[in-house]
């Protein structure tokens, strides 16, 4: 009798917490089932209904804070981007970012964060690092944050030596661009921001004078995105083979060469067989134009890694050929035939 005494003691306690799957409790901080489904419905159609962005520094702010460096890759000059130091080397940059990120989010807009997603990925760089692989930073973190547009943010706080006015005044870029294409979609120039404000420090002038200029720039963005999920976003297709290969793209495969092989594919796979050839030569073919699906059966985000993925696949069952999938960014997709 004192076991059962004690058990049905356990369950009133459990099922008053909160913790029986039907409880109407509604001061219990555990949700029921039924509130737990429809909770999980909502979030996964907004999560897929709209944009997310990352606001990130520009080039030429981060060349002003000597965190942009060149270097010569095989003959071809590249960019080495170093964020995390931009934050030691510019203490407003993170204030200002989340300014422009309470704006995003004020407008419905999903965020990606800089800050979280480089040290999400500070691990791997370490370990590329000691094992000599070459990275491009900034692709690396459009693969791990997979925004849908990368918000450009360059400013410069100047006094005027030749005015009596103290006041410092702002100037700033905001500019969005397609993650995929790098084209931008719409931008923001403000200059003399804070001449005649009491506010003169970097994070109160962008506070107080962005709001007012953010509804042209959504509105481009909103009908860019709207655009990309009626047709597809836009990618760039390189397959090349490696100069030690003994495979030519006009060699033959099954009824059609390889080239012609790859045509059909493209016919089949992309937004209504949109794309267009730019170079067809035995070693290369390149396309520009290239309109695939935002998003995968799933729902997931869909981007030229994974479309060169299903290529690779599509080039190994049909040909029997070796296919490596070099693709860094999420706009251009590379295969290197062996």
């Amino acid at each position: 009798m004192k076991n059962q005494f004690l058990l049905a003691t356990m369950i009133l306690f459990l099922t008053s917490c909160g913790g029986g799957g039907d409880s109407k409790d509604r001061n219990s901080m555990l949700p029921t089932t039924e509130s737990s489904k429809t909770m999980k419905k909502e979030s996964n159609a907004i999560t897929q209904s709209l944009p997310s962005v990352m606001v990130i520094p520009s080039d030429a702010l981060l060349n002003r804070n000597n965190c942009l460096s060149e270097i010569n890759n095989q003959g071809v000059t590249a960019y080495v981007r170093d964020y995390s130091k931009s934050f030691i080397q510019d203490s407003e940059l993170r204030f200002v970012i989340a300014g422009i990120e309470e704006e995003f989010s004020n407008k419905g807009f999903s965020l990606e964060n800089l800050e979280q997603t480089l040290k999400l990925i500070s691990n791997n760089n370490a370990m590329d690092e000691m094992e000599g692989v070459a990275r491009d930073l900034r692709a690396e973190l459009m693969n791990t944050a997979r925004p849908d547009y990368i918000i450009e943010l360059d400013y410069e706080l100047k006094q005027d030596p030749k005015s009596r006015n103290i006041n410092k005044t702002l100037t700033y870029i905001v500019k969005c661009l397609d993650v995929y294409t790098n084209k931008s979609i719409a931008a923001v120039t403000r200059a003399n921001v804070g001449e005649t404000s009491k506010n003169n420090d970097l994070q109160s002038l962008v506070k107080e004078d962005f709001p007012s200029a953010i509804d042209n720039l959504t509105e481009n963005i909103t009908n860019h995105f709207k655009d990309l999920l009626a047709n597809g976003i836009e990618i760039t297709l390189r397959i090349a083979t490696m100069n030690t290969s003994s495979i030519a793209l006009d060699d033959d495969c099954g009824n059609e060469e390889i080239g012609e092989k790859i045509i059909s594919w493209l016919k089949d796979n992309t937004v209504n067989s949109t794309y267009k050839m730019s170079k067809n030569t035995e070693t290369e073919m390149f396309f520009t134009n290239v309109r695939i699906y935002s998003q995968d059966e799933n729902g997931n985000s869909y981007t030229a890694y994974d479309f060169a993925k299903d290529l690779k696949k599509g080039l190994r069952k049909g040909c029997g050929l070796k296919v490596s999938n070099k693709t860094q960014s999420l706009g251009d997709a590379l295969l290197q035939i062996e």
